[in-house]
Order: C-alpha cells, then structure tokens, then sequence
C-alpha cells in the first residue's frame, strides 16, 4: 500500500451517501496536474466526518487528500481497451476553506480588512 498526498480540483459535485451499515461515504473524482497541459483524474473515497466535509464542496474546489493509494484497470466500454488509473481511500482530508477557519481572527491581513480602513497595509511605523 502506498500512502500519498494528492491536490487537485473536484470534477464535479459531491453527494453525500450511506451505506447499508448506515455508514457515510463520499465518491469524488479529482482533476490532478501532472504537467502542462496534461491532467490525471484520480477517484477518491472518503467516509465519516471526511466524507461530509468534502460533501460541501462543489465542482472546481481545490482540495487535498491523504490516504492510501492504489492502482486500478478497468475496461473502456466504447473502445474495449484496458485502462489504468489510480484510487484513493482517504484518511485525511484538507480545502482552503479549512484553512480560512483555522486562521486566528486576530491576525487578519490588507484582504480581510475593509477597503474603507485607514491602517496602513503593513505593520509599518513610517506608514509605506
């Protein structure tokens, strides 16, 4: 089994799901850059608290997962060829939106102040 790191961006909205054990489960496909200007799709599946957080994001969301990775073949259906491509089960699960709300509100930066602040951009005396 090979743990990885894996950032791209969601192909399409996710839908939460149960199981038959009343377990919650997500399946996503991410969009992951390899190069310019080749893409690898890579199919993910989260559970738990995981899959309900990755269930709020939608189409085009950045996002990056941790967990075991695995290849996987499988048939084209139109053209009869054998595919390859990689899986992952998610342990752990990171999108900007986690880091937004992580961020201590006292430490705020020119973005998040208001355009009508008069504080200086910088923590500047002089006032550049």
């Amino acid at each position: 089994m090979l743990d990885a790191l894996i950032s791209g961006k969601l192909i399409k909205d996710c839908q939460l799901k149960t199981s038959q054990n009343n377990k919650l489960y997500c399946q996503f496909l991410l969009s992951v850059g390899v190069g310019e200007p080749e893409n690898i799709v890579v199919s993910a599946i989260a559970f738990g608290g995981h899959a309900e957080r990755i269930a709020q994001l939608k189409k085009g969301d950045v996002l990056s997962v941790i967990g075991a990775l695995k290849p996987t073949e499988w048939e084209d259906k139109a053209t009869h060829e054998t595919r390859h491509g990689l899986s992952i089960t998610v342990n752990n699960v990171l999108s900007v939106y986690d880091i937004k709300r992580r961020k201590p509100e006292d430490n705020t930066t020119q973005l998040d102040r208001p355009s009508h602040s008069k504080e200086p951009a910088f923590d500047d005396p002089i006032g550049f």
